[in-house]
């Protein structure tokens, strides 16, 4: 805008005034010449348009000079009532314009020249809001107008969008994102502003929970052999390790020497792309059950951070990618984190179901699904959101005080594995590996028979239930541990791994000191599926290192002995688990 200077009115007319007398004094003033020709005072105005049709009427003001203004209540030519001197800044502003409207005005600022100012524009329109109502929804509907202007509608009721528009706006209303689990459709979602109606009121969001159809698990459940796998080989993720392809390779080539065709990762991010693509090219008869690593904190209802948002991202792009990824698993162990609230754990459970067509699940520590962890999670709500359960359960490592409350029996912890009541030696060790099995079947078991709140059926009559880690240590590395400590020989080592496996998966070979070993995974009322932890040893865990089938190097240990696997053992003739640790 221009900088003017106003002039008083009564300034503005005593020059008038003084003009007039002058002539008057004067002989033949109208006859001069050069009066005739001069013009000292201008009218300012212009045309109006939209008047007429929005109703009127629109006031407008010159120069903000006091009882001066223009009322308009037609479209039209107008011009101010007061008249300028040449060479005076003039501005026009809309001072007032009835409810609803709009008035806009171009060339409304200048000085006068000479002849009248007709240039000034003014345009006056209908203003119209577009909304309507939202109905059902459980949580925050995110709506847009022509696909974009995003209305973010927090809870059931009215809404408006922030703009207004003019007479003749084409609108198209759509729901960009519903809350989860939910769909939102948009009745009268489509139309064009005008007629007698200023506001758009009648557009109706109705939402609905989406049915729960629960996704089988695949067939590979049923036959393939399972088993975790971290591809880390120095600093792990911690580190920000991104393995080799031919690392990759190595690994999946010892992997299906050994007959595991079924494969779990825990987190989705570069790693995890890597041994998809890597598996399609050199293993397409591999299988995954891919991982969402989940940290905090966060907090409800937004439940939002960044690694977690990443991680989720990740998986949903490499299960929608990679036909090799069959299954899902949000968060691992995330009842021991106890870093976020319950319900952020169902919300990205929840979202990422939505966006895949696999069948999910959420890794957790056995405690968590028979309702007994420490922390007060619990399974209730979590449950409906899976399409099957899995659970760990580590009887090698819960040999100390029990770490949930109300102490059922043997709750978290394995209070009989030292065996002092059978005599020292291989007696003793089959004691201790048997009462691991039975005490991984108690734990599961509780697993299976926990009826959620408002549920008329439990746990294992609802969902398959898999093992989704246990495993036994091949090594010592926590020798503050009392099972740890053990030496010659130690109770942490290949020959005892090797049994704990084979009580897991069966032995049909076993001659002694138990004949022959039944799978329990697949048996009934027992695990669908068990994914032993793990494949290789991973040295950036430190204390938590030596469970692999492999060590560090990929030297296959004894639990491997019999198999195809490049430079495995022998078994040992008669005896499969000859030099077997145990508590002494």
């Amino acid at each position: 805008m221009n900088t003017i200077a106003l002039a008083p009115s009564t300034s503005m007319k005593a020059i008038r005034l003084f003009g007039l007398v002058a002539c008057f004094a004067l002989a033949a003033c109208n006859d001069n010449p050069n009066w005739k020709n001069s013009n000292p005072y201008v009218r300012v105005g212009g045309t109006a348009t939209g008047i007429s049709v929005t109703g009127g009427p629109v006031v407008l003001t010159l120069n903000g000079i006091a009882g001066e203004d223009l009322t308009l209540t037609r479209d039209g030519n107008f011009s101010f009532p007061l008249a300028l001197p040449i060479a005076t800044g003039y501005q026009a502003v809309v001072k007032s314009t009835p409810s609803g409207v709009s008035c806009t005005l171009k060339n409304d600022t200048g000085t006068t020249a000479g002849p009248d100012v007709t240039s000034i524009m003014v345009s006056c329109a209908t203003l119209y809001t577009i909304g309507g109502t939202v109905s059902g929804a459980t949580g925050p509907v995110v709506l847009q107008l022509n696909g974009a202007n995003d209305r973010t509608v927090n809870s059931n009721g009215n809404f408006s969008f922030t703009n207004t528009y003019t007479t003749g706006f084409n609108y198209t209303v759509t729901v960009s994102t519903a809350p989860l689990g939910q769909a939102c459709d948009v009745a009268n979602g489509k139309g064009v502003t005008g007629g007698t109606v200023l506001n758009i009121t009648d557009i109706a969001v109705t939402c609905s929970t989406l049915p729960f159809t629960l996704r089988p698990l695949p067939a590979i459940y049923t036959t393939g052999k399972a088993i975790n796998y971290g591809p880390s080989r120095a600093g792990g993720p911690p580190a920000g390790e991104l393995p080799t392809v031919a690392q990759i390779t190595q690994d999946l080539d010892l992997m299906s020497a050994a007959g595991f065709n079924l494969i779990r990762l825990f987190g989705s991010d570069a790693v995890s792309d890597r041994v998809f693509s890597t598996a399609l090219a050199t293993h397409p008869e591999l299988k995954f059950q891919s991982g969402i690593y989940l940290e905090g904190p966060t907090s409800a209802p937004a439940c939002t951070e960044s690694v977690n948002d990443a991680q989720i991202a990740a998986a949903v792009a490499q299960a929608n990618k990679y036909a090799n990824v069959v299954a899902v698993s949000v968060g691992n162990e995330t009842s021991f984190a106890h870093n976020q609230p319950i319900q952020c754990l169902a919300t990205y459970i929840a979202k990422t179901r939505l966006q895949i067509k696999q069948p999910v699940t959420a890794d957790d520590d056995w405690s968590f699904y028979a309702g007994l962890t420490g922390s007060g999670y619990i399974p209730d709500t979590i449950v409906p959101l899976l399409d099957f359960v899995s659970i760990h359960e580590y009887p090698f490592s819960n040999t100390g005080p029990a770490n949930c409350p109300n102490s059922p029996p043997n709750c978290g912890n394995w209070k009989t594995w030292s065996q002092v009541g059978v005599a020292a030696g291989p007696a003793r060790a089959a004691a201790m590996m048997n009462d691991s099995l039975a005490i991984a079947k108690q734990w599961f078991a509780q697993v299976y028979n926990y009826k959620p709140a408002g549920e008329t059926m439990t746990i294992g009559q609802m969902r398959p239930i898999t093992i989704g880690e246990t495993g036994w240590k091949a090594t010592p590395t926590r020798t503050s541990d009392a099972i740890e400590a053990l030496t010659g020989p130690a109770a942490a080592n290949p020959v005892n791994a090797k049994w704990y496996l084979d009580l897991l998966v069966g032995n049909p070979l076993v001659q002694s000191p138990v004949l022959p070993i039944t799978a329990w995974e697949g048996a009934a009322q027992g695990p669908q599926k068990i994914f032993y932890f793990e494949a290789f040893d991973e040295a950036w865990k430190g204390v938590d290192d030596g469970w692999g089938l492999w060590d560090a190097s990929r030297a296959p240990r004894y639990a491997l002995c019999g198999t195809s696997v490049p430079s495995a053992p022998s078994c040992t003739a008669g005896d499969f688990y000859n030099g077997a640790g145990y508590y002494h």
